[in-house]
């Protein structure tokens, strides 16, 4: 399934927010923040989510999720190690 989301904040150097419009998600809302750290740069996420049709839809769909967060997060890995 193709996503589409918003950028709904963005603040340079500090954080961005993005919000699902489309996708497979009910409800999609993600912080990213950014703090320096050691010489670097430390990113932290946090997610809020819903999956369609509520119970059930965690019930049958909660290793999909597992599995797409965990694609989503190794993507940007390897998008970074570059």
């Amino acid at each position: 399934m193709k996503w589409k989301t918003l950028i709904e904040e963005w603040n340079p150097q500090q954080y961005f927010v993005d919000t699902q419009l489309k996708g497979p998600y009910k409800l999609w809302h993600h912080t990213h923040t950014f703090e320096s750290l050691n010489g670097g740069v430390q990113m932290t996420d946090k997610i809020r989510y819903e999956i369609p049709a509520g119970p059930i839809g965690h019930l049958l769909g909660g290793s999909f999720v597992k599995k797409d967060i965990e694609k989503i997060f190794m993507y940007r890995q390897k998008i970074i190690s570059k």
